[in-house]
Parts: C-alpha cells; structure tokens; sequence
C-alpha cells in the first residue's frame, strides 16, 4: 500500500510526501511523519499494489 499526501505550507506552496507500508494505517503514519512543522495534509491518495 502506498499513501501520497498533497502537503500545503503555510505559504501556500504544495509538495507531496508518501509513505509505503503492509498496511493503510501504516503507510499514512510513514507519510505523515515527513510532514514539515506548520504544513497540512490538503489530498490524501492511495495506490493497491
């Protein structure tokens, strides 16, 4: 499983992070964790492998 999130700084400006895991849970946890201070999720995707 692999989750990509659209990541929006408080700027405005956008970047995407992923995560990939067994699971959804886990893999939005990877991702998650790259998340700049201040930044929010704003898209959140998922690919089956």
């Amino acid at each position: 499983m692999e989750v990509t999130l659209t990541v929006e700084a408080s700027d405005g400006t956008r970047n995407k992070m992923s995560g990939i895991a067994d699971t959804y849970e886990q893999a939005l946890a990877e991702a998650r964790k790259q998340i700049p201070e201040g930044s929010r999720a704003v898209v959140i995707r998922t690919d089956h492998y």
